[in-house]
C-alpha cells in the first residue's frame, strides 16, 4: 500500500511540472522554447518527453556518454531504450 501512495505522489508531482518544463529546460526561457514544444494538455506530448525529445534527451544523457550521443543521437537513444526495456544482448 505504501508503494501505491508513493506512485500517486510522484504522478501528482510530475503532472505539475509538465506545463513549465519548457521554461526550465532551455538556457534562455525569455528568448526560446523547447522545439518541438510540449503541451500540458496533449497526450501527443507524452510521446515527446524524456529520451523522445531531442533537447531533453541530451540533458538526460550522462556527461560521460555525451560524445557518443552527439555522434548519433537517434542511435544512442535507441540503444538506451533497448537497455531500459531489457532487450540488450
Amino acid at each position: 500500500q505504501m508503494q501505491v501512495i508513493i506512485r500517486q505522489v510522484r504522478s501528482e508531482d510530475a503532472s505539475h511540472l509538465k506545463p513549465v518544463i519548457g521554461k526550465y529546460a532551455v538556457p534562455d526561457p525569455d528568448d526560446e522554447d523547447l522545439v518541438p514544444p510540449i503541451s500540458a494538455n496533449s497526450h501527443k506530448s507524452c510521446t515527446r518527453m524524456g529520451l523522445n525529445h531531442p533537447q531533453l534527451a541530451r540533458m538526460l544523457c550522462p556527461v560521460k556518454y555525451l560524445a557518443e550521443y552527439s555522434k548519433d543521437p537517434q542511435g544512442y537513444v535507441l540503444s538506451i531504450s533497448d537497455l531500459i526495456a531489457g532487450n540488450s544482448c
